[in-house]
């Protein structure tokens, strides 16, 4: 991420625009084609374009794909928001599917349990909000490092694939990212909290972006062969936030 007012090389400032009574963020890049997306949990649009491209062809492409930008922020918006934590006793936290209400215990002891419906999440009196917020953070990444290594494994097999590198991060508009040029997948910690055959899901979704980049119909027929119930898990996923902003944010 630059600072300041420098910007990488390879992109100008953003710009937004309002076509067609939709508002989007216009970025132009140093990329081959252009790509239109639709983010949760508000539907803020962005459209990412090669540099130089004509502005009637930004217009024409916002003007037919309209209805499909409506169609998917009228969706977003109508998804459960994501609640606002203040990791006190009482509160509703999910562990692989499983709704738990956390017990906040003070003392001198730290760390993260499981002890049958409670999710008890043991600090000392000094640990604020977001210091209690990273703890159990840190505890579902934990979770989430220990059940990828088999799903990997075993998908790349099935799928007759060179295993990737892949790693967890915190993402605020995707459960997955891959980068097939360098075979590198990247799954969502908030995974941690869904049941096990959704982070499944996604696990071979973004395998299958090593062999097919894009979601087109080869993509999705890839999908359907290894995962043939995926288009259920997909919009299962679709009704949960994907995280939940700090108080304020």
């Amino acid at each position: 991420m630059s600072t300041g007012n420098q910007r990488p090389a390879t992109e100008r400032a953003a710009r937004t625009e309002v076509i067609a009574g939709i508002e989007l963020e216009l970025v132009e890049k140093r990329v081959k084609r252009l790509s239109l997306r639709v983010y949760p949990p508000d539907g803020k649009v962005r459209m990412t374009v090669p540099r130089g491209t004509p502005h009637g062809l930004v217009r024409r492409t916002v003007e037919e794909r309209s209805a499909w930008i409506r169609a998917h922020q009228q969706r977003f918006r109508a998804l459960p928001q994501p609640q606002r934590h203040l990791y006190v006793t009482g509160e509703t936290h999910y562990v692989s599917g499983a709704a738990h209400t956390l017990k906040l215990q003070l003392g001198g002891t730290k760390g993260v349990k499981l002890s049958g419906g409670e999710l008890l999440l043991l600090a000392t009196p000094a640990c604020d909000r977001d210091a209690r917020e990273a703890r159990l953070e840190a505890w579902y990444r934990q979770q989430l490092r220990a059940a990828l290594p088999p799903l990997v494994e075993t998908w790349s097999t099935r799928m007759g694939l060179r295993p990737p590198s892949y790693h967890v991060k915190r993402m605020t508009s995707r459960w997955g990212s891959c980068n097939p040029r360098a075979r590198r997948i990247w799954l969502n910690l908030a995974l941690a909290k869904r049941r096990p055959e959704l982070l499944e899901y996604v696990v071979v979704h973004e395998l299958a972006h090593l062999e097919v980049a894009n979601h087109s119909p080869a993509f999705q027929a890839l999908m359907t062969r290894h995962l043939p119930g995926w288009r259920a898990l997909d919009a299962e996923l679709d009704r949960w936030p994907i995280w939940a902003p700090a108080p304020g944010a």
